[in-house]
């Protein structure tokens, strides 16, 4: 367990450093954090099925699966505290969006008496360079 955090620490500062100096800051770090939240979802034992998927103007951070259930998964960096915490963010108007989405997802999927549940992770470097990651399941 403290080897996989390790490793997970290791490739946070590794990304870290890659996305310096290749988009805006905002853009690097939502990146840094949907890269470090796949991982993180990978070791836990979701499969990803799609990032970044786009339906009717709504945009899904990560569609994966775990364990026979459908899960939309947002995903919510921060690299200080001055627009509060990372889950702070994902306010009501937030959780209608992903809703609807994740209806048309299913839609357009064809998909039938299949579970769905939302999941947020969090990736904060308010307090060390390497992040803590937080997957909050069945969030809303």
């Amino acid at each position: 367990m403290r080897l996989a955090l390790r490793m997970l620490r290791d490739l946070a500062a590794r990304l870290k450093s890659e996305y310096i100096h290749k988009a805006p800051e905002h853009i690097r770090l939502g990146k840094l954090g949907e890269d470090l939240a796949c991982n993180a979802l990978r070791y836990e034992g979701y499969r990803i099925v799609e990032r970044n998927v786009k339906i009717y103007r709504r945009e899904v951070d990560v569609v994966a699966v775990e364990k026979g259930t459908l899960v939309f998964v947002e995903v919510k960096t921060r690299a200080d505290r001055s627009f509060g915490k990372p889950l702070e963010a994902v306010d009501t108007k937030r959780r209608n969006r992903l809703r609807k989405a994740a209806e048309l997802y299913a839609l357009g999927k064809k998909m039938k008496n299949i579970s769905i549940r939302f999941d947020v992770v969090t990736v904060d470097f308010s307090e060390n360079n390497a992040g803590t990651i937080e997957i909050v399941k069945n969030a809303f």
